[in-house]
């Protein structure tokens, strides 16, 4: 009896998560996301993507957009770029 209830729970995991690495629609495929490399850099793994909408923090270093989770990032880059870009 166990044993069925362990398969069965495993099949419901792997169903969930087939479900979720598809996107869900296609507004899910289209949305921008960018990389906040301070958030990387510092292994902060639930701010790494970056939905990208209008009022995200942005900056410009040797001719490429970079976009931040929040204003504290964005600052923190600012000040020592090379230090959060990989290298």
């Amino acid at each position: 009896m166990m044993r069925l209830l362990g398969h069965g729970i495993c099949g419901a995991l792997l169903v969930l998560l087939i479900g979720c690495a598809a996107p869900s629609s296609p507004q899910a495929q289209a949305s921008d996301t960018a990389t906040c490399y301070v958030c990387r850099y510092n292994n902060d793994l639930a701010c790494v993507d970056v939905h990208v909408k209008e009022n995200t923090p942005r900056s410009e270093y040797a001719g490429k957009t970079y976009c931040f989770c929040s204003q504290g990032c964005k600052t923190a880059f600012v000040k020592a770029p090379e230090k959060y870009l990989p290298r």
